[in-house]
Order: structure tokens, then C-alpha cells, then sequence
């Protein structure tokens, strides 16, 4: 079986790096990579459902806000995820359309209106997409959806390892190779 995630030493803090052959299982190993190291996910049921949604105006923002998502999930909604279902990617642009000049009580106003148009989009045109907004100045925002699968945490069935407090942007580095391979490695501030 292919590695989808390992820790790599750090003195202090836990560093998970995790792979993936598409976007969807490098954002599913790395999720996998943090809960595993929080508890111990071999008897999680997969009987209760949570929706995931993450943004970012570049790719390291959007899987810095996903994986705190799934921290989220797990302090807030007290829930262990070990599946992921239905996952989409889309891309959202705002766009400003400026109205008629207003008079109003003898001042003229201009009043903008703006709306937001979403693009569903494959991965890779995400990860892509959002690599180059970092370059350029972009109203463009970036979103993960989709259904997690797992269990209400009991302490008695899961195991409780480590408390993890945050994600860092410290060290986080996300790359696709010529062979469109990613790899991510984040640091777990614990």
C-alpha cells in the first residue's frame, strides 16, 4: 500500500507530510495525517455526516483554511472524520457593476452593486488557478465542499493522543511535480 501521510521530527511541534496523485487525496491524506495523529481512528463509525466548506484566495490559504476546518470539526461538531464524499472545487469571482449616477436630496451618488459568479473547476485547473493568483492581483476566491463521514468522538472508543491547538503557516509548503504528484507538509502547533 502507497504511503499517504508521515510525521517528520520537529522539536517541538508535530510536522505531518502528506501525498497525493489529485488535489481531492492530497486534501483527504493530509486530513488523515492531523486525525491520526489526534486519535486513534481504527474504530471510528461511519454513522454521522458534516459539511466541509473551505475557502482561500491562493492555494496556501485554502489548505491552510481546510485544514482548519477539520480541526474545527473535531473541538466544535465533537466529531472524528474518516471518509470524505462528494467533493467539489469551484472558483468564485466578484465582480462590481457600477449603477447610474443617483441624485438624491441634491447629492449625487454612485452606487456599485457586486455579485459573486461560481465556477465549478477540476483540480488541477483549482491548483493551478490558485498558484497564479499569488502572482497577480486577483478578486478570486477559491472553495473546497464536500460531506465528511465518521463518528461522534467517545473517549472510552478513540483514543485521544495528542491535543493539537492550531496550523501553522510556519514551514507549510505544497508542491505538484512534473508528474502531477503533490506533496504537502504542514506544522501541527501543539
Amino acid at each position: 500500500m502507497e504511503e499517504r501521510f508521515k510525521y517528520l521530527d520537529h522539536m517541538t511541534d508535530l510536522i505531518v507530510e502528506a501525498y497525493g496523485h489529485t488535489l481531492q487525496e492530497l486534501l483527504e491524506n493530509s486530513a488523515f495525517g492531523l486525525i491520526n495523529a489526534m486519535f486513534d481512528i481504527s474504530n471510528v463509525e461511519l454513522n454521522h455526516t458534516i459539511k466541509i466548506i473551505a475557502h482561500g484566495h491562493d492555494f496556501k490559504s485554502l489548505f491552510y483554511d481546510w485544514i482548519e476546518k477539520i480541526i474545527l470539526s473535531i473541538y466544535i461538531d465533537k466529531m472524528i472524520v474518516a471518509k470524505f464524499d462528494s467533493f467539489s472545487f469551484s472558483k468564485i469571482i466578484m465582480t462590481k457593476k457600477n449603477n447610474n449616477n443617483n441624485t438624491i436630496n441634491n447629492k449625487e451618488t454612485n452606487t456599485t452593486n457586486a455579485r459573486e459568479i461560481e465556477f465549478v473547476v477540476n483540480d488541477l485547473d483549482l491548483y493551478e488557478d490558485a498558484e497564479k493568483s499569488n502572482l497577480k492581483e486577483d478578486n478570486s476566491i477559491f472553495k473546497i465542499e464536500c460531506i465528511g463521514i465518521g463518528d461522534i468522538i467517545d473517549l472510552h472508543k478513540h483514543e485521544y493522543k495528542i491535543e493539537v491547538k492550531s496550523i501553522t503557516y510556519h514551514e507549510m509548503e505544497i508542491k505538484r511535480n512534473l508528474a502531477g504528484y503533490y506533496t504537502a507538509r504542514f506544522l501541527v502547533d501543539l
